[in-house]
């Protein structure tokens, strides 16, 4: 008879998650995973498979816990006002002392350039889901009125999301939640420029 769990798995895969974004794909190893989670290598493969689906598990976790944000987004009564949602949730996550909140999972294995091909993958994958959902908020925004620059919604798309990677490396180079901000600010002032 197998033994019983003792564990949540949503709550280890959380833990999983925090490890991921902390140290990367490369810099995490099973010690790091074990001492956060408190659990075996045994009971961690029978959970949750090897170090590679733990971390596609990984990504979908880092995924949900920004599914708030986006449904946010979707009852802002303008694209503009949802953009700026957006980034300021960016911001703020940049700016915490967490590296587990600060840093981005997929951002993170994009710049680690893995090249397994489900890793590469899924995270490109998530790159481009940010890229179209900046795109189709761009594009409410022209719709709306509140976004004057009549650029292709994908250009713009193409500039916001170079924004989300530059603000997580600005934090990792020491920048103000301050700096972080207006560096949003300006950016999103390309999309008031008819």
């Amino acid at each position: 008879m197998p033994r019983e769990r003792n564990f949540s798995e949503p709550e280890i895969l959380d833990r999983l998650t925090d490890v991921f974004s902390t140290h990367g794909y490369t810099g995490t190893s099973l010690a790091l995973l074990q001492e956060a989670t408190g659990l075996g290598k045994q009971s961690l493969y029978n959970t949750f498979g090897d170090k590679q689906s733990m971390y596609l598990q990984a990504i979908d976790c880092a995924v949900q816990r920004g599914a708030r944000v986006t449904a946010a987004m979707q009852h802002e009564a303008k694209g503009r006002a949802a953009l700026a949602l957006f980034f300021d949730d960016m911001v703020r996550s940049c700016a915490d002392p967490d590296p587990a909140v600060s840093r981005c999972i997929v951002t993170g294995g994009l710049l680690e350039g893995l090249d397994e091909a489900p890793l590469a993958g899924a995270l490109t994958n998530r790159w481009h889901a940010t890229h179209e959902l900046l795109r189709s908020t761009v594009e409410r925004g022209q719709r709306d009125g509140s976004i004057a620059n009549p650029a292709p919604s994908a250009e713009l798309a193409e500039l916001l999301v170079s924004l989300v990677s530059g603000l997580r490396v600005a934090a990792r180079a020491g920048r103000s939640q301050a700096q972080m901000e207006r560096l949003v600010a300006l950016t999103l002032g390309v999309l008031d420029m008819a």
